[in-house]
C-alpha cells in the first residue's frame, strides 16, 4: 500500500500534463528567443540617440510608467521571460533524458 496521499483527486499522479516534451523544448526556445531579441531591440531604442522616438506597445508603457521611467526594469522584465525559456528548455531535455 502507498503511504502518500493525492492532495488532487481528479488529477491522477501519472496524468499526461506532468510530462516532459519536445513541444514544452520548442515553446521554451520560443521565449528564450523572444526574451532575448526584445532586450536587445529596446536597449538599442533606448541607447541609440540617432534612433527615432521609442514607441512603447501599451503593457510596456504601463511597466516604464510604473518604474518611474527606468527602462532597466523593462528590460528586466524581458530578461525574466528569456530566463523562464532558459528552464523551460533545460528541465524538459533533462526530464526528456531521463524519461528514455
Amino acid at each position: 500500500m502507498s503511504n502518500s496521499v493525492n492532495s488532487k483527486p481528479d488529477r491522477p499522479d501519472n496524468s499526461p500534463e506532468d510530462d516532459p516534451s519536445w513541444g514544452g523544448v520548442i515553446v521554451g526556445l520560443m521565449l528564450a528567443t523572444a526574451g532575448g531579441g526584445l532586450i536587445y531591440n529596446r536597449y538599442q531604442q533606448f541607447h541609440d540617440p540617432d534612433n527615432d522616438p521609442i514607441s512603447l506597445t501599451r503593457i510596456e508603457l504601463l511597466i516604464y510608467k510604473i518604474a518611474g521611467g527606468n527602462e532597466w526594469v523593462l528590460l528586466a522584465a524581458y530578461g525574466i521571460i528569456a530566463l523562464v525559456g532558459i528552464y523551460l528548455i533545460i528541465s524538459n531535455i533533462i526530464h526528456l533524458r531521463i524519461k528514455q
